[in-house]
């Protein structure tokens, strides 16, 4: 017995609900970019759109200068946001 994907049910039976989309993709797809220059073995300049650059190092202790947060502790901040 074959099914298309366009015939599938949810595990409730119901149909899944088309929904509308803007034709131009743009409306709806977001891209999001960020670029960054090794200062150090251990040092980035980190740059995200119009926004001042960002770096991030290791503490001393881990072979860094600390010239900012580290790479994880960004991440920590991502996830606080």
């Amino acid at each position: 017995m074959g099914s298309s994907c366009c015939s599938r049910k949810p595990p409730g039976g119901e149909n899944v609900p088309n929904i509308e989309r803007p034709e131009n993709p743009e409306d709806y797809l977001v891209v999001n970019r960020a670029s960054g220059k090794m200062l150090s073995h251990s040092a980035a300049h980190i740059t995200v759109r119009h926004f001042p650059p960002l770096v991030a190092d290791e503490p001393p202790k881990r072979g860094g200068t600390d010239q900012g947060p580290t790479p994880l502790e960004y991440v920590l901040v991502a996830l606080c946001a």
